[in-house]
């Protein structure tokens, strides 16, 4: 990892980061080049549980993502902090935690419960979130690992609300800010121009980067890695079922080649060569 996020942040506009959940994601993220990924609570409880993000997802579940994923990917890791966890001393542990496991950055919400659920979660009082986010700023380790707050609350209490609590929290000292929900263009412009911090925002269908970077200075894309997997597999077990056979997805997959590809990818040409070096292998290039 060469670049802080806080750098990354202010070279491109906007800063795109895709989600990650498991080896293969981060490793696909790292061959591609992008710069920073994201690494949240709706893709880790998906994929490790089968659940859905309403509050099911713990600090360790999201600490030991980072723990796995970051030595893979080796970009700055912007990860969800739920709400905390709890109150503001619940706060500061998970902030510890997830700084040590070797986070970039981490988002803490203003939801109390609701969200994915129904379309106006319940949001706890502005005091209360910028006692938490206080209590993460006090929490970090080092200066440079960033406190981005977020609020869920444009359906609950209107944009104009969403926004002024948004400045609460950049008065509290926060390092970036999050607007969540549905878009309200007016007032996310507004926040954009008049934010001392980077705005940080999630795609939206028919929207390009370049068009959301407009409101936004860090684009998450949260879903996609969860959603493509999860329609890829539904249609080769499909095919599986139905024809008994995956004879008619070998072009995709690339038979014997597609196999030797993947190696390749997960790095056996390099233990290959490990192992020569340390004489595992005779000369024809088994194992001994």
């Amino acid at each position: 990892m060469t670049s802080s996020l806080r750098d990354l942040i202010s070279r491109n506009a906007p800063l795109i980061a895709p989600s990650i959940y498991d080896g293969i994601s981060a490793a696909i993220l790292r061959d591609t080049g992008f710069s920073a990924a994201y690494i949240g609570s709706y893709a880790t409880g998906a994929t490790k549980y089968a659940v859905p993000d309403i509050g099911f997802i713990g600090v360790e579940d999201m600490a030991d993502q980072v723990r796995r994923l970051a030595p893979i990917a080796n970009v700055p890791l912007i990860v969800d902090g739920e709400g905390g966890w709890g109150n503001p001393l619940h706060v500061a542990r998970s902030i510890k935690i997830l700084e040590r496991a070797g986070a970039a950055a981490v988002h803490i919400e203003d939801h109390e419960f609701g969200k994915h659920i129904v379309m106006n979660p319940r949001i706890i009082p502005v005091a209360q979130a910028v006692d938490k986010i206080k209590s993460a700023l006090d929490a970090r380790e080092s200066d440079e690992f960033m406190i981005i707050a977020r609020t869920d609350s444009p359906g609950t209490e209107g944009p104009q609300a969403a926004f002024d609590r948004l400045m609460a929290y950049q008065e509290a000292g926060a390092d970036g800010l999050f607007y969540a929900g549905i878009p309200d263009a007016a007032v996310q412009l507004r926040l954009k121009s008049e934010s001392t911090v980077p705005i940080f925002g999630v795609d939206f269908p028919g929207q390009s980067a370049v068009e959301l970077g407009k409101i936004a200075d860090v684009i998450l894309y949260y879903g996609i890695t969860h959603l493509v997997v999860r329609n890829a597999l539904s249609r080769a077990f499909s095919i599986l079922a139905t024809e008994g056979s995956t004879v008619s997805l070998e072009d995709e997959l690339g038979g014997i080649p597609g196999i030797i590809g993947f190696d390749t990818f997960l790095g056996v040409p390099q233990a290959r060569e490990k192992a020569g070096q340390f004489g595992l292998l005779d000369e024809q290039g088994a194992g001994k």
